[in-house]
């Protein structure tokens, strides 16, 4: 009798046991085949069709620049010409976001470079049909030229739009139950996105260099390069989800800010794409000011003016290259830890950059005039400044990944949150190039780094109340 209890118990834990290990190979099955259907191609076609339109944009932008700067003498006329762009990415981001939920990520992901040939087209017309525009008096030839200019600027805008939200709302699709990959393509992502328009800058002044206003055509062919690869390369999201709640209304998609999570970070992310929107725009500005002026102006500032526009944009893209380089090495990382403890390394790497650069600053009037312990302090804090650049790297694909994260949270709405990415990218650049700006004007290089230093610490203050009531592990 009690040998027979004996082999029932033994029975029983032999079926248990043989039910755990049946569960657990489901679960390997369940897992193996989720990371089998994730459309490897198709998301790597999605962020190389970020990068062409970012590459492309920006250097439309360049050549856009240097058409206005050589024919319009008000500096506030070609900033607002040119600041169009954000009109039509700030309003229609989160209205694609929506729209992509319902209709799919793909028609959007193909409607983004067209608008953006189109916008090409219409630039390289105004540029052409008035190679040399009077614009002394208003008459009606210039309105003209201005209207199709702020077209194009206004396509540009859009074309940034609908491509963002789609594209990050396929990646967040796609890696559902996969945080590391999801980590790693957000970074890949980023690197996308920055390296597109902080390289593109010096290639953009290449090409106009050797082309002239013809350099559109070169920006329209990565569009229609753009358009093929889509087409051909692009799968829809297999997560798409139908919708029937409303889409459409910018209102709508905005009330997603109501969310305490997004809530929190806003302050965070928005400071850092200021501080990003910012440098792009204003330090090549700042470097290439003309001497004696630039010295009249703010003396004894090393990094205002006297700086040739080759050497200038060499300068900026050598920097981009090692921010690059940084999301590279912060890809392997990233899974790893906390994204808040990410962001707090990248606020440190940002600390670093702003007390090194404040101290080239004030090194000497220019290059030519340094000493020589003083060229030697300058390459100890250059080596600084990098270093701090490759820590402050880490912070927009942490902030990426947290968006996702959040998302997650929101089934059907994850092309709508996303779409707050491109609403707070452009917003910060807008208000960086504008009161980044003003800043300088007061204060020339110190006013850019003083701007900066308050913008790190409003986003650390975002980023330790994330940390404190564990939003970073939603």
């Amino acid at each position: 009798m009690k040998q027979d209890v004996i082999n029932n118990n033994n029975t029983i834990e032999q079926k248990a046991s043989s039910l755990s290990q049946s569960q657990t190979l489901v679960g390997k099955l369940a897992v193996a085949e989720s990371h089998a259907r994730i459309p490897y191609l198709s998301i790597s076609s999605n962020i190389l069709s970020t990068l062409l339109l970012r590459v492309a944009s920006r250097i439309s932008f360049v050549l856009l620049g240097f058409y206005l700067g050589e024919h319009f003498a008000s500096a506030t006329m070609v900033a607002l010409v040119l600041e169009s762009f954000y009109i039509s990415e700030l309003a229609l981001a989160p209205i694609a976001g929506s729209l992509s939920d319902r209709l799919g990520r793909k028609p959007f992901l193909f409607l983004a470079p067209v608008l953006g040939a189109l916008a090409a087209l219409c630039l390289m017309m105004a540029a052409w049909f008035y190679p040399r525009p009077d614009a002394s008096h208003l008459d009606g030839h210039l309105l003209l030229l201005l209207l199709l200019i702020l077209c194009g600027r206004l396509l540009e805008g859009a074309t940034t739009a609908l491509n963002a939200p789609a594209c990050l709302g396929y990646i967040t699709d796609t890696t559902v139950g996969a945080a590391r990959l999801r980590a790693r393509v957000m970074t890949a992502f980023e690197v996308a996105t920055v390296g597109g328009l902080a390289l593109a800058i010096p290639f953009g002044g290449q090409v106009s260099k050797w082309l002239g206003n013809a350099g559109f055509l070169i920006v329209i062919g990565l569009h229609v390069l753009n358009v093929l690869l889509v087409v051909f390369f692009v799968k829809e999201s297999h997560q798409r989800v139908p919708q029937s709640v409303r889409h459409g209304s910018l209102m709508e998609s905005l009330k997603l800010l109501r969310d305490k999570y997004i809530f929190t970070f806003l302050p965070a992310w928005l400071s850092i794409n200021t501080l990003v929107g910012a440098w792009i725009t204003l330090i090549v500005i700042m470097l290439t000011y003309p001497n004696p002026a630039a010295d009249l102006r703010h003396p004894h500032q090393l990094l205002y003016g006297g700086f040739s526009k080759d050497i200038a944009t060499l300068i900026f893209g050598g920097f981009g290259l090692f921010f690059l380089a940084g999301m590279g090495v912060w890809m392997l990382v990233l899974p790893r830890l906390r994204r808040t403890t990410i962001m707090m390394i990248g606020l440190i790497g940002l600390g670093l950059c702003v007390i090194s650069l404040t101290a080239i600053n004030g090194l000497g009037e220019n290059l030519s005039m340094l000493s020589d312990s003083a060229r030697t302090t300058l390459w100890v804090l250059l080596s600084v400044v990098v270093f701090g650049i490759v820590l402050l790297s880490g912070f927009t694909p942490a902030s990426l990944t947290q968006m996702a994260s959040i998302s997650e949270r929101m089934r059907g709405k994850r092309g709508a949150v996303m779409g707050l990415y491109s609403v707070v990218l452009g917003l910060g650049q807008l208000i960086g190039a504008s009161i980044g700006g003003l800043a300088v004007d007061l204060a020339g290089f110190y006013g850019l780094m003083g701007f900066s230093a308050i913008l790190g610490v409003l986003s650390l203050i975002s980023v330790i109340y994330m940390r404190v009531h564990r939003h970073d592990l939603v």
